[in-house]
């Protein structure tokens, strides 16, 4: 009894508030199969926006990763958290352009258009270079100078990958030459469960941390 006394003051008492967020999972390719891509983006601290960009089963390299925000002019983009360390780039803003970089385009992709939008990727991301590095997943940050990043502006996104496996193979090994276009739109959002708020929380882990101290008290 003591034992689950104790585990519940320190769930109450280091409880915080859990985040959402955004996940791509469900793409639609110009190749007869897509990548198994999964972008994950939630919030981060002061208005920016953590990206985690993996391939799970490992069967294509990604290249590139187009972002639409909606109708929204960026100012002064920053990464940071880059992983891994310096393999992925800004290539391009507020652009019309399905370019990434050598080797990497979305040319022949058709992406529907959103609603109300500016016809524009507001984020192109550059991920490694031409030719296979081995790279399974990306991380970074990105804040925008002067604008508060939000979920809520999330759209269309788009992937260039390269080293697409045939049906049923994967990566490092297995036949692993072509490569892929896909466009997906948000396929889930996980919504933080319903928690008392971290001062409740406190107060009830403090509440059965003194039931304790009042027990150890009575056997002595």
């Amino acid at each position: 009894m003591r034992r689950v006394l104790i585990a519940l003051a320190g769930f109450f008492v280091g409880m915080q508030t859990a985040n959402a967020a955004v996940v791509y999972n469900s793409w639609t390719s110009n190749e007869g199969h897509s990548g198994n891509y999964v972008l994950t983006v939630s919030q981060a601290a002061a208005g920016a926006l953590d990206f985690s960009f993996t391939v799970e089963p490992w069967n294509a390299e990604a290249l590139g990763l187009f972002v639409n925000l909606g109708n929204v002019d960026l100012g002064s983009v920053s990464l940071s958290s880059i992983a891994p360390a310096g393999k992925v780039t800004l290539f391009a803003t507020d652009t019309t352009s399905n370019a990434c970089g050598a080797g990497c385009n979305l040319n022949g992709l058709s992406v529907p258009a959103m609603a109300g939008d500016d016809g524009e990727w507001e984020l192109v991301f550059r991920l490694g270079t031409q030719g296979y590095e081995g790279i399974q997943s990306f991380g970074f940050r990105v804040a925008v100078d002067g604008l508060e990043l939000t979920e809520s502006m999330l759209g269309t996104v788009a992937v260039r990958a390269q080293q697409l496996c045939n049906a049923g193979q994967s990566l490092p090994g297995g036949n692993c030459g072509g490569s892929d276009k896909s466009w997906g739109l948000p396929a889930l959002t996980q919504e933080p469960a319903p928690i008392p708020e971290p001062g409740i929380g406190a107060l009830f882990g403090l509440g059965i941390l003194g039931l304790l101290t009042g027990l150890r008290r009575r056997r002595v």
